[in-house]
């Protein structure tokens, strides 16, 4: 067989076997109007900690936290880079699968949990499938993480439902290639509210930012990605104080979960709770349950 052929085949057989694997089809934009925010504030967030160097794969889907930006509810997640990090090359690329993909945007926020930069959709590239990555957007830049030490990804709720096409592998190849271009139908991916993500971290220079608080809590993302190098292990000095309307929303949220028949929410919910040391959220599972 042609090695041209060859190499072709091998392809695209790749990029099929990833077409077939990610999230399942995303929810509508009434259910998403349903969904109760995470938190009273930013600084409430279940943050997770960054090590210095970091590369790691990561889902945004209907067990994360929602929160009310700007443009509307979406599901996030929230990074904070290591207090020993001070310049760091941050490469976020986000994959089309299964015909959809998670249009991010980005949020870097300062010490005091205020938004100082946004990087919207309009400044990532699309890079196109090769032998070992699906079709995904993608971008790279570097932040000050003494300055800027928190990072937020979420999607404009606004972009739901539009869709993006993207050149079919055998095209490119063949564009590449100088080879007259096959007969082929170039795949549309529509924006959904959830996706699989790769996050990479690069610390270029060091820093000695203080903490005072639990620099990270595992979010349910991670967790359904598998990342168990999301937690941090600093010290602090004093546990942070959880205010009462935070508890109530844990509490409500995991009734909700469970009335909704949503048990692995409700799951998922019980261990942000138990991270962020939430009293009683243990026995509201429990008579959710028994009353289910």
């Amino acid at each position: 067989m042609n090695k041209n052929i060859l190499a072709l085949v091998l392809g695209l057989s790749v990029v099929g076997c990833a077409s077939n694997s990610g999230v399942e089809p995303t929810m509508s934009a009434s259910l998403m109007d349903k969904e109760s925010v995470c938190c009273v504030s930013k600084k409430d967030f279940a943050w997770v900690g960054l090590e210095k160097t970091e590369d790691v794969d990561f889902a945004i889907d209907e067990t994360s936290p929602v929160w009310n930006f700007q443009t509307g509810k979406s599901f996030f997640n929230a990074f904070e880079f290591s207090p020993r990090s001070g310049k760091v090359k941050v490469t976020l690329s986000s994959k089309m699968l299964k015909n959809q993909v998670f249009a991010p945007t980005v949020q870097l926020l300062d010490k005091d949990y205020q938004v100082s930069k946004t990087v919207p959709l309009a400044d990532f590239k699309v890079h196109y499938s090769d032998m070992f990555n699906a079709n995904r957007y993608w971008y790279e830049f570097e932040v000050d993480a003494q300055e800027l030490p928190y990072m937020v990804v979420y999607t404009d709720p606004s972009l739901i439902g539009s869709t993006i096409t993207v050149p079919h592998p055998a095209r490119v190849r063949a564009d590449e290639s100088g080879e007259p271009r096959p007969i082929v139908t170039d795949p549309k991916f529509t924006y959904s509210y959830t996706g699989e993500l790769h996050l990479e971290v690069q610390t270029l220079s060091l820093g000695s930012r203080a903490t005072t608080a639990p620099s990270a809590q595992t979010s349910s993302a991670v967790v359904a990605a598998g990342t168990a190098a999301a937690v941090s292990n600093e010290k602090v000095t004093a546990p942070a104080k959880i205010q009462p309307e935070t508890q109530q929303y844990y509490h409500s949220a995991i009734e909700k979960a469970v009335v909704d028949g949503n048990i692995p929410k409700a799951l998922s919910l019980l261990d942000e709770a138990k991270a962020l040391n939430i009293e009683g959220a243990q026995e509201v599972f429990v008579k959710a349950i028994n009353a289910k």
